[in-house]
C-alpha cells in the first residue's frame, strides 16, 4: 500500500476541481485495501473511495479523511460453452476492458464504450447508455464489507446488488462495502443487440452504414463517434459526465410537459425528438436535456469559469479554473429553472465529495 499526505485531488477527477485528500492511498491488491482500512479505523478518518474520478465533484476544501483510490489490476477468463466468465480487477479502466472484450469478440459491453471511470465505478453506478447497462452481464462482485472489523470479503451476486436504472445498494449505503472485482458472462457467439435512436443519430443507421453486418468493432467506433459528437468522450471537455438523471414519469405527466413545451416553442418540441421513452409499466424515461433547452441553461452556456458543454446541455464543464462551489451553485440553478418551468426536480447524478456546497 502506498500512503500519502495532503495530495491534491483535483488533477485525480476528469472534472478538475477540489482540494487536497490529508491522506491518499493507492491499493494494487486485496490486502492493500485491508491495510488503508485499518489506518483510517486506527485514527478514526473517514474514508472515500476513489475510482478513475469521474462522475463526481470534490469540496474545494477537500477531504479531511482518507481517498481510497482501488488500483486492483487484472482479467481472468473462463470459456465455457458458449460464452465467457470474464473476472475483472476494479482498478481496471472501464474503456479499457470495454476494447479488450472488443477484441476478444466477446458480445455484450460494446454500447458501453468509451465512458471513463473503472470497473469498480461502473458497477456502483450501474453504469449505463446507448440502451445497455453494466447490470445485463454482470454475475457477481467480490466486495469487502467495511462494516465488519474484520473486513470479510463477500460475493455479491446480480439481484443481491439491487440495481436499477443508474443505481445500484453500493452507491446507497454511505460507503460499506468497495468493490474488488467483478464478474461478466459474455456470450462468445450471435450478434450485438443494438436500437439506440435520439434526435441526431441512430446507432444501427451508423453501424450498418458499410452495408453488412456490423461487428462489435464497428457498434464500437460507432458509439464512440456519437460519443465525440456529443462531447462526453474523456478528451473532450473537463466535465464530470451527465450531471442530472433522467427523470421518470408519468402519463398524464408526460402530456402535460409535451404541451408545455409545443406552447412554448413547438418547432424545438419537434426538432428534438425523440426526448422521451415509454417504459413498459407505462411511465416515460424524459431526456433531461430536452427540458433544459427551454430555459437559459443551453449548450454553450457560460458563467465565468464554468459552464455548459457546447455540445451536450447535461454536462457542466470547467473551462477555466472553476472552482466546486460555482459547479454547486449553476447545478442548482439548472434544477431550479426546470422545475419552475416544468414541475419535474432533476435528481443529481454526480456525487458531490465533501461540503461541495459551503453550507457551513
Amino acid at each position: 500500500m502506498i500512503l500519502k499526505e495532503h495530495v491534491s485531488l483535483a488533477p485525480l477527477t476528469t472534472l478538475g476541481v477540489g482540494g487536497e485528500a490529508r491522506f491518499f492511498a493507492e491499493a494494487y491488491s486485496v490486502d492493500d485495501v485491508v491495510g488503508a482500512l485499518a489506518f483510517a479505523r486506527a485514527h478514526a478518518l473517514p474514508v472515500f473511495v476513489l475510482g478513475g474520478g469521474s462522475n463526481i465533484v470534490i469540496s474545494d476544501a477537500g477531504f479531511s479523511g482518507l481517498v481510497l483510490a482501488v488500483r486492483i489490476p487484472g482479467i481472468r477468463v473462463e470459456h465455457r460453452d458458449e460464452t465467457v466468465a470474464v473476472t475483472v480487477g476494479a482498478g481496471v479502466s472501464w474503456d479499457e476492458f470495454v476494447a479488450w472484450t472488443v477484441e476478444k469478440k466477446f458480445i455484450g459491453l460494446e454500447c458501453l464504450s468509451g465512458v471513463p471511470g473503472t470497473v469498480g465505478g461502473a458497477v456502483v453506478a450501474n453504469l449505463g447508455c446507448y440502451g445497455a447497462q453494466c447490470s445485463d452481464t454482470l454475475v457477481s462482485a467480490h466486495v469487502l464489507d467495511r462494516s465488519d472489523e474484520q473486513h470479510p470479503v463477500r460475493i455479491c451476486k446480480n439481484e443481491a446488488c439491487d440495481f436499477s436504472y443508474h443505481d445500484s445498494v453500493f452507491s446507497h449505503t454511505d460507503g460499506r462495502y468497495v468493490i474488488l472485482d467483478a464478474t461478466f458472462v459474455l456470450p462468445r457467439f450471435g450478434t450485438s443487440r443494438f436500437s439506440y435512436r435520439d434526435n441526431r443519430f441512430d446507432l444501427e443507421a451508423l453501424a450498418t452504414a458499410n452495408g453488412r453486418e456490423p461487428t462489435l468493432a464497428d457498434i464500437r467506433a460507432a458509439i464512440l463517434l456519437m460519443r465525440g459528437e456529443k462531447g462526453v468522450l474523456a478528451t473532450s471537455y473537463r466535465s464530470a459526465g451527465s450531471f442530472f438523471h433522467m427523470p421518470f414519469v408519468s402519463a398524464d405527466r408526460y402530456a402535460l410537459i409535451r404541451e408545455k413545451a409545443r406552447a412554448l416553442d413547438a418547432e424545438k418540441e419537434e426538432r428534438l425528438r425523440p426526448w422521451a421513452w415509454k417504459q413498459q409499466d407505462g411511465s416515460y424515461k424524459i431526456a433531461a436535456g430536452f427540458l433544459l433547452e427551454y430555459t437559459e441553461f443551453q449548450k454553450g452556456y457560460a458563467r465565468g469559469a464554468i459552464g455548459i458543454s457546447p455540445k451536450h446541455t447535461l454536462s457542466i464543464i470547467n473551462i477555466a479554473d472553476g472552482r466546486a462551489q460555482d459547479i454547486a451553485a449553476l447545478a442548482r440553478d439548472m434544477q431550479d429553472a426546470v422545475e419552475k418551468l416544468f414541475g419535474i426536480v432533476l435528481e443529481r447524478e454526480v456525487e458531490y465529495v465533501g461540503d461541495v456546497e459551503n453550507k457551513k
